[in-house]
């Protein structure tokens, strides 16, 4: 059995560290470059697995040497992988510029991921009918996150969603309800609200207000302050521990990666969200994607020195 099944993007990508944000036709060097794994689908995968998930992958990549480097990284990540090879289409990139604070931009060409279709979602039914929790993103074509939701739901599993990169329409309600929990961030839950959270105060009303649209809770991300959430009917607030942070790059990735471990393992909500706004805040202190998501042993002994409980699964 896999305990979590990702349904989503597999990306490399292409991650330059700059001195300052260049002005508009400038041309500046870059302190130094990097070429790896990511695609929000892997990088949850990828930081589900290195906390010890038994983690399955549905996704798709080009017939290159991109697609090659990405298969080799993710069968060496302990991943299961139902992986589609596809002829007419590149491997999915992502172009990351990193600022001197470490927060960034990114430019994504989809490649093989925009190729998935609720039929290739299908044949995999019974990758994740076997699942706790199915994780998705919206870096693929949403009918087959759909397809997928529908599968994982009809057989108890529980479904997260990332509406990451946000919509450029916005789902309905009838959309929107096939999820048991959305984590946005602020940005995008500002989108979907049509109110801006800055606290983690307003975060939390916000969670609230994204229920009323749909899902059955939701968790708004905050970065650097936290995470709050709504879910079946219990509000809460958990601010984020202060690190020392290199790069932001898959933070997102790494708590809802860490989110759905610890929900998979029986914890509560609150519990579950406490153990990923910690992970996330651990991944911003190395640079790149699913390579900073942090391992059990190192989560747990973050929480030990910062006084907080091992996982009590229920």
């Amino acid at each position: 059995m896999s305990d979590i099944v990702v349904v989503g993007s597999i990306n490399i990508d292409l991650t330059s560290h700059l001195p300052r944000w260049p002005q508009v036709g400038e041309t500046i060097t870059a302190d130094r470059t990097l070429v790896d794994l990511g695609g929000k689908g892997a990088n949850q995968a990828v930081a589900a697995a290195r906390l010890g998930a038994h983690v399955s992958l549905i996704g798709a990549v080009g017939a290159d040497g991109f697609g090659q480097q990405v298969l080799r990284t993710l069968t060496d990540a302990n991943l299961k992988l139902a992986v589609e090879t596809q002829t007419t289409a590149a491997t999915g990139m992502a172009f990351i510029d990193v600022g001197p604070e470490g927060d960034n931009i990114i430019r994504l060409a989809p490649g093989a991921n925009a190729t998935l279709t609720p039929e290739i979602i299908l044949r995999h039914a019974p990758l994740i009918a076997k699942a706790k929790v199915l994780l998705l993103q919206n870096e693929i074509p949403l009918d087959a996150s759909l397809q997928a939701a529908k599968i994982a739901r009809s057989y108890g599993a529980r479904v997260v969603m990332d509406p990451a990169p946000a919509p450029q329409t916005m789902w309905d309600t009838e959309t929107l309800a096939h999820f048991d929990i959305i984590t946005p961030n602020a940005h995008e839950a500002a989108l979907m609200t049509k109110h801006t959270a800055q606290t983690l105060s307003d975060a939390q009303k916000t969670a609230s207000d994204l229920v009323l649209l749909g899902p059955r809770g939701a968790v708004v991300t905050m970065g650097a302050q936290g995470a709050a959430w709504q879910i079946g009917g219990i509000r809460g607030q958990q601010p984020a521990p202060s690190v020392e942070t290199v790069d932001t790059v898959a933070a997102g990735d790494c708590f809802n990666g860490t989110l759905a471990v610890f929900l998979a393992q029986g914890c509560l909500p609150d519990q579950a969200i406490q153990f990923a706004v910690d992970a996330a805040a651990l991944a911003t202190t190395k640079p790149g994607a699913a390579a900073a998501a942090p391992s059990l042993s190192d989560l747990l002994a973050f929480r030990e020195d910062t006084g907080q409980p091992s996982p009590d699964p229920h």
